[in-house]
C-alpha cells in the first residue's frame, strides 16, 4: 500500500470515529432534549398523508450507512477526506441548531410493517423522535455524494445519482420524513457541497 494510500485510510478511520461521535452527541443528544418540550412543529404538506407507507424500501434507507465508505476507495489524497469530513461535521452542526428551534412530530399514523417489522422497528430505534427538518438522512448523503463527485468516472456518477434518488424516495415512503425535511436536507448538502469540484486537486475520468 502506498504512503497516500495510507494516509487516506488513515483520515478516514479518524473522521469516521469523530463524524460518530459528533453525530451522537448533536442528534440524540438534542432529541433528548426536545423530547422534554411540550411544542412540536407540525412541518408538512397535508396530501403528504396520502403518500404511500412501502416498508420494503427499509433497506435501501439504511444503505446510507455503506455510502461513507466509498470516500477511502475514491480520495486520492488525505486533504479530500479531511474536507469531506470538515463539510459532514459542519451539517451537523447546523442541522443541531435548527433541530433545537423546530422540534417536530410526525405526522403519519403508526402502520403495520408486516414482514419488514424487524426494519421498521430499527428505523424507530435510530432515528430521533423530533429531530426531522432538515433530514440528515437527505443531508449527509448529499454531502457525501457531492465529495465523491469530482473523484468518480461518469458512470459511477450515474449510479450514485441513481442510488441518491432512491434513498430519498425511501426516506418518504418508509414514512421517515416528510417533504420539508427531504427539502430542507437537500438544500443543506447543496449549500455545504458548493466548489466541491473546484477544490478537488483531481478530476473525474471521463
Amino acid at each position: 500500500m502506498s504512503l497516500a494510500r495510507q494516509a487516506v485510510m488513515r483520515a478516514f478511520g479518524l473522521a469516521a470515529l469523530r463524524l460518530a461521535l459528533l453525530f451522537a452527541l448533536v442528534f440524540y443528544g438534542i432529541d433528548e432534549l426536545t423530547a422534554r418540550r411540550s411544542a412540536r412543529w407540525l412541518l408538512y404538506f397535508d396530501w403528504e398523508l396520502r403518500m404511500p407507507y412501502w416498508p420494503a424500501m427499509f433497506p435501501l434507507y439504511f444503505s446510507v450507512f455503506a455510502l461513507p465508505f466509498m470516500v477511502p476507495v475514491l480520495a486520492r489524497h488525505a486533504a479530500q477526506v479531511q474536507q469531506w469530513e470538515r463539510r459532514m461535521a459542519a451539517a451537523i452542526a447546523i442541522a443541531g441548531v435548527v433541530f433545537l428551534l423546530l422540534p417536530a412530530q410526525l405526522a403519519y399514523a403508526t402502520a403495520d410493517a408486516g414482514a419488514w417489522r424487524p426494519w421498521a422497528l430499527l428505523a424507530l430505534g435510530v432515528a430521533g423522535r423530533h429531530n426531522l427538518l432538515p433530514s440528515l438522512h437527505v443531508a449527509l448523503s448529499g454531502v457525501t455524494l457531492l465529495a465523491l463527485w469530482p473523484l468518480a468516472t461518469n458512470g459511477v456518477r450515474r449510479l450514485l445519482t441513481l442510488w441518491w434518488l432512491l434513498l430519498v424516495v425511501s426516506v418518504l415512503l418508509t414514512h421517515q420524513h416528510h417533504v420539508p425535511d427531504v427539502l430542507a436536507g437537500a438544500l443543506l448538502a447543496l449549500l455545504l457541497g458548493r466548489g466541491s469540484g473546484r477544490s478537488s486537486s483531481v478530476g473525474a475520468s471521463p
